[in-house]
């Protein structure tokens, strides 16, 4: 499952650097929030084994990752419940009522946390969120694909404390 998640981050961000150039958000770029390119040759071989049970560093991400997230450009929110060992994560998605969160996933690679979110609901046929935890901003940032239009953004969440 890892290497399938890693293979499907890799090429989602390969196209996501193409097009990144193309559809910045021009909030994010006023505010200083400009997304951070992450080189695909990161992202090819995945560092979460199969493990039984949490492990420090999981625990570590757990803490970081958990937690209320607010889109910049709107009143879009990210709730991380919680994260498991297989990779998979609780996440609820709200614009501002519940959107069914189809899958959630994170994995840990090269010292950096990414999260995927695949939503499932009316207006949502499998949009899907990438986004890297940026510790210096207690941020996430990446992308979003908007699945109705076929339509890439970069996004910022911010913690909501």
């Amino acid at each position: 499952m890892i290497s399938r998640f890693g293979n499907l981050l890799l090429a989602m961000m390969a196209a996501a650097l193409v097009i990144a150039g193309c559809q910045r958000n021009s909030r994010n770029a006023r505010e200083g929030n400009t997304v951070q390119s992450v080189a695909s040759d990161s992202l090819s071989s995945p560092a979460v084994t199969g493990q039984s049970g949490m492990n420090a560093t999981d625990a570590s991400a757990e803490s970081r990752l958990k937690g209320r997230w607010q889109r910049s450009d709107g009143n879009y929110y990210l709730q991380i419940y919680s994260l498991s060992a297989d990779s998979t994560l609780k996440a609820g998605y709200f614009n501002p009522g519940s959107v069914n969160v189809e899958s959630g996933e994170w994995i840990s690679q090269e010292g950096k946390l990414y999260v995927r979110i695949i939503l499932r609901d009316v207006n949502y046929p499998g949009s899907t969120y990438i986004l890297e935890y940026l510790p210096g901003k207690d941020a996430l940032a990446g992308n979003y694909f908007q699945a109705v239009d076929g339509v890439d953004y970069d996004v910022f969440f911010s913690r909501v404390r």
